[in-house]
């Protein structure tokens, strides 16, 4: 410190020089933040395997939806809308513009509601990601028809979350600044003293934030929206509170010295604690490198702050400390004494009377609370914004209009490397489909087979088989009449001693038919075998291609004879060549009806599904548009299920309900020997669903790491196993207690669940900052403990530290509380939980756990090891502990 204050123009010069130069070539951490900042989830979860599959085949497109609202019915409105769809597919940045009015009426309930006004037109972006938010605002300033026009889609919301915070970044440093300074002035109260703190930590905050950039560009450093947030409030946050132990120490010195000793007495007492701290601070974020979770990683870089901060304050401050003097404290440059803490005090004094009576009255109050912690989390991106936001205004539409699962389903993609457009493949489809429809919560599943997301009975082989049998008995009758025909035809020819030939036998043969094909029907109800009747029937149709020749040879015959007959041998000429028309539309029905019966039974998917997808709807012309939904690859390698949820698809039920939906998926490919179809599940739940594992797995992992890495620390700098216990386990309940009941009080406010990030941010900032204060008071009972009993030495520390723990607490949760401005929900949350926390811990649990562990385990505060100062200092208070 002698150093510093001899070189102290070269210092100061070069400390704004350093801070000004990195600022001006720095990055733009905001920027870097908007392009880097996006969730990234693990190669092994099945929402980035499903995308890593999809874009293999170019398909990992982002769908968005144009909403239109219309004061009046969207069909009057038809001819504008598919001129403006028509506008819309001039854009090289979409494909694939859904045009509502080309399907069928049934298929139209999903994009259009009529009496309300609202068409949705869902559309592929293929651009560049970052530019989807200026693609959509094109799209909307297209529009040529009299509706409102909107815009949603998972990336449209997740990037106005982003531009959310950005906002809410400006807000937050303004009044981050604000706060300070005009808490600073209430409690120092002077002119001076406000602005040594925000000189000191803004130069920390360029050159943190500078940093932090270049290590997001030149390392891949992890980075999120909230990173510059965070960076601003904790530094601002802590920062303040080192001066301000600082500065009170100064004030306590500068009454028996003059400023020169009283700075460097103060560096060398409560500099150690504020280095011990801002150490510990740093190692404890810095531990949050090793999570797996990109965005939990991304609150490293306060840890390099926090270093920078350290820096400014052992070159800067001491500097203006020197210059001001006393008038550091100006209009108050002579109320120098100490002023202990009117609640501290009296709450100290009372835990050193009853230590074993808090502790556990303390401890059994907070765990009775932090039982009711609920630990569900919302996913919800929305419920972060204003409807303001086109994003969000299109979702709320598309919710009351149609239904929040139509716009964000879960998208299940089957393959297995061949070509999936057959018969046994789109059975199995339609099977896995049918039963995954009847899960709860699924409201219904759209795929090739059922495009309007409703079964079609005609696929049920009962239903093929029964319309089979109506057939054939429609065949049969005719048949009858064509056999009654032949026999009154071969009668009048007796009558008529016409030489063409007893057609009563062609009747016969007819009627021989006829019951084989009345057998055939019974064998096939009877066994279900429409292989064996299939084989049947084209020895049916054998005979009737026989039957149909002599027919024909009679008709012939005839004909030759009508010249010298008489008109009643005419008019049974015309009624052969009936029966023969008649019988080869009879063979044509069989032979359609053996196909179907063919096909039946080529289908191995028929005796597992009990479905069957007839050729004939494959080869239809008119699903080539269901093809191109819900098929890809250059030879439709894989099919597409889109499941339409019945609940919130930002949900934890649509999480449930997803694992039943893999499973059932999973088991159904299992029981139709589809083994070698892999399964991959994609969209919005998906993603929330691995969310919700990866950051719980990483929660449980970071926090015993952080908890470790802590204990390890603290039981370093204070050489204990037992301080460190202490502190860590009164900071952990106060947590859990606090969040709590910031829960009950953000519910009562209408914020629903926590956000899914805020339980952890909030416990490790809490714990980082929180145990600052334990440390301010344990430093300085170790310092009070080379003159006095452990008794007296915590007290005096009490005494001491109590308004300046109090006052940092009061700046801090002032910095935290700029956060509330910025109108993002997980910030709001995040600030709430640890200003409260604060707060509760620095007014309650401090000042009588504290001291009340410390005169509980009295020497043992230090095991194994010896308490500072010795044996010499042991055998001189033995008497007064």
């Amino acid at each position: 410190m002698k150093h510093i204050l001899k070189f102290k123009w070269p210092v100061t010069v070069l400390m704004l020089i350093f801070a000004a130069t990195t600022f001006i070539l720095s990055p733009n951490l905001t920027q870097l933040a908007t392009e880097k900042g996006d969730i990234q989830l693990s190669d092994e979860s099945s929402s980035e395997q499903a995308r890593q599959f999809l874009e293999a085949y170019g398909q990992d497109k982002e769908t968005m939806s144009l909403v239109l609202e219309f004061e009046d019915q969207v069909s009057s409105h038809e001819s504008d809308i598919v001129s403006y769809i028509e506008e819309i597919r001039t854009l090289d940045e979409v494909d694939n513009v859904i045009n509502p009015f080309t399907y069928d009426a049934s298929v139209q309930e999903n994009f259009i509601n009529n009496d309300n006004g609202v068409i949705m037109i869902p559309m592929d972006y293929v651009g560049p990601v970052n530019d989807i938010s200026s693609i959509a605002a094109s799209i909307e300033e297209m529009n040529t028809t009299d509706a409102d026009t909107s815009m949603t889609s998972n990336e449209l919301i997740q990037s106005t979350v982003e531009q959310d915070a950005m906002e809410g970044i400006q807000s937050t440093e303004i009044f981050t600044v604000i706060i300070v300074v005009g808490v600073l002035l209430l409690m120092f109260r002077s002119i001076v003293t406000p602005f040594v703190p925000v000189a000191v930590v803004g130069v920390a905050y360029l050159l943190g934030q500078s940093f932090v950039g270049w290590f997001v560009e030149w390392f891949g450093f992890p980075i999120s929206p909230q990173t510059q947030s965070f960076l601003i409030v904790i530094l601002f946050g802590i920062g303040t509170d080192y001066c301000i132990l600082l500065l009170n120490r100064f004030k306590e010195e500068l009454e028996h010295h003059d400023k020169y000793d009283a700075i460097i007495r103060t560096f060398s007492t409560a500099g150690k604690t504020v280095f011990i701290s801002g150490l510990s601070g740093a190692i404890v974020f810095g531990v949050l490198y090793f999570a797996n979770f990109e965005i939990y990683r991304s609150a490293v870089g306060v840890a390099l702050g926090v270093v920078f901060l350290l820096l400014a304050i052992f070159t800067l401050l001491p500097v203006l400390m020197y210059l001001l003097g006393r008038y550091i404290f100006w209009p108050n440059i002579k109320k120098t004494e100490f002023k202990e803490s009117r609640l501290w005090t009296p709450l100290g004094i009372l835990s050193l009377k009853y230590p074993t009576r808090i502790i556990f009255s303390i401890f059994a109050i907070l765990i009775a609370i932090a039982l009711f912690y609920d630990d569900e989390v919302n996913f919800d991106s929305i419920e972060e914004l204003d409807d303001g936001y086109s994003t969000v205004h299109a979702t709320n539409v598309v919710s009351e209009n149609f239904d929040e699962g139509q716009l964000f389903p879960v998208r299940v993609i089957l393959s297995n490397g061949d070509d999936l457009l057959n018969q046994e493949s789109l059975s199995k489809l339609d099977a896995i489909s049918s039963t995954v429809s009847g899960l709860e919560g699924v409201k219904e599943v759209q795929t090739i087979t059922r495009p309007a997301g409703e079964a079609i009975e005609d696929f049920n082989v009962r239903n093929q088989l029964e319309q089979t049998n109506e057939g054939i008995v429609e065949m049969q009758d005719g048949l009858a009449e064509i056999s009654t025909g032949l026999t009154e035809a071969s009668n009048s020819l007796a009558d008529n001693e016409a030489t063409g030939g007893d057609l009563s036998e062609l009747g016969a043969g007819i009627d021989e038919i006829n019951d084989s094909i009345t057998q055939i029907t019974w064998y096939m109800q009877q066994t279900g075998d429409a292989e064996g009747a299939a084989t049947q029937l084209s020895q049916v149709q054998e005979g009737l291609t026989t039957l149909s020749e002599e027919v024909d040879a009679a008709n012939t015959q005839l004909n030759e004879q009508q010249a010298a007959a008489s008109e009643q041998l005419s008019e049974l000429s015309n009624g052969l060549a009936d029966s023969a028309e008649g019988i080869d539309e009879i063979q044509n029905g069989l032979e359609e009806v053996s196909s179907l019966l063919e096909g039946i039974s080529d289908n191995q998917a028929v005796d597992q599904t009990g479905i069957n997808v007839p050729q004939e709807f494959i080869d239809n012309d008119e699903i080539e548009a269901a093809v191109d939904q819900y098929a890809f690859g250059d030879n439709n390698e894989a099919l597409i299920m889109n499941v339409v949820l019945a609940v919130d698809p930002y949900s934890h039920e649509a999480m449930s309900t997803l694992d039943e939906i893999q499973t059932t998926v999973e088991n159904e490919l299992h029981r139709l020997n589809s083994d070698d179809t892999t399964a991959y599940f994609s969209g919005v739940t998906s993603m929330n669903r691995d969310l919700n594992q990866i950051s719980n797995d990483d929660y449980n992992r970071v926090v015993i790491i952080f908890i470790l890495t802590l204990f390890v620390v603290l039981a370093i700098i204070f050489r204990s196993l037992i301080l460190p216990i202490s502190m860590i386990s009164s900071i952990f309940i106060t947590y859990f207690a606090s969040i709590t009941i910031t829960q009950w009080l953000l519910g009562f406010l209408g914020y629903g669940e926590l956000n899914w990030a805020v339980p952890f941010f909030s416990l490790i900032i809490f714990a980082a900052l929180g145990i600052d204060y334990s440390i301010f008071i344990i430093d300085r009972f170790r310092e009070e403990l080379a003159d006095r009993s452990i008794r007296d030495a915590i007290e005096q520390s009490i005494r001491r530290m109590g308004g300046v723990v109090i006052t940092a607490v009061i700046i801090l949760s002032g910095t935290f509380a700029a956060l509330l401005p910025s109108g993002m929900v997980i910030l709001i949350q995040v600030a709430s939980v640890i200003i409260f926390a604060l707060l509760f811990y620095a007014f309650i649990v401090l000042p009588l756990l504290v001291p009340a562990f410390v005169i509980t385990f009295g020497r043992g505060n230090w095991w194994p090891f010896r308490m500072p100062g010795g044996r010499a200092r042991e055998k001189k208070f033995r008497d007064k502990e």
